[in-house]
């Protein structure tokens, strides 16, 4: 699962943790002062069940495979494209029920500023989550109201080229996940093919395009969270 990076962090390469199983492994994909995310990927005939505590809230997002979370008396069915939060502290087991399992676990700093979020164990997906499609922004699905971090499905549509932006204060952690789109820099161009990412550090130019036929999904997650943050570059173009 390769992951680029823009300046200054250095993740031209996953930094592997340790395996999981015999060929699975975890992975730490980034690491800043806001969230740590880590990629997990592993095999259900080589390991049954895998368990999560975190000293910070946590958000596991399912890239590929489903799974039962269990906490406590607690047990979710969540499958792919679907996230549920863990909270800080709390044990969870994890039990897969596909023959690969594949997630991205994100935490996040001062968890404490969070103490009145009370939805921990609530899987959210696009058929669940707040929908928001007003002109000229693309749909997207609100999958989080932490309030630390907005995690968010944007749907691009097909031969769609963006408009350049950019964020004032907030780092945005982007996922192709369902097919491969193109991000153009200054000066650069990444090609990201499905459950391929790339970070955005702030005030970074950037444009998504979709040349495909059909739209593609893509998951956003910003930290910190930072209302109407995000700048639209009108009239300019990058190259």
């Amino acid at each position: 699962m390769p992951f680029l990076n823009s300046k200054p962090l250095n993740l031209s390469s996953p930094r592997t943790m340790n395996l999981i199983g015999k060929n699975g492994m975890k992975n730490l994909l980034c690491f800043s002062e806001n969230m740590k995310i880590y990629q997990e990927h592993f095999f259900q005939n080589e390991v049954q069940q895998r368990f999560y505590r975190y000293t910070t809230d946590c958000y596991l997002f399912i890239l590929d495979g489903q799974a039962f979370i269990q906490n406590g008396d607690q047990e979710r069915s969540i499958k792919k494209h679907q996230g549920v939060w863990l909270k800080a502290g709390s044990n969870n087991k994890l039990v897969p029920i596909s023959h690969r399992f594949e997630c991205l676990i994100v935490t996040f700093q001062n968890s404490t500023a969070a103490l009145t979020f009370t939805e921990f164990m609530q899987v959210q997906s696009t058929g669940t989550a707040e929908k928001s499609n007003s002109p000229p922004s693309n749909t997207r699905w609100i999958l989080s109201s932490h309030p630390l971090v907005k995690i968010e499905i944007e749907l691009i549509p097909k031969k769609c080229h963006g408009p350049l932006q950019y964020h004032r204060s907030t780092q945005k952690f982007l996922v192709s996940l369902t097919d491969t789109i193109q991000i153009i820099q200054t000066g650069k161009e990444h090609v990201l093919e499905a459950k391929s990412g790339l970070i955005f550090t702030p005030n970074s130019k950037h444009k998504i395009i979709n040349n495909n036929e059909h739209s593609v999904q893509i998951l956003n997650i910003y930290s910190p969270r930072v209302d109407r943050d995000k700048v639209l570059v009108i009239n300019k173009t990058e190259h």
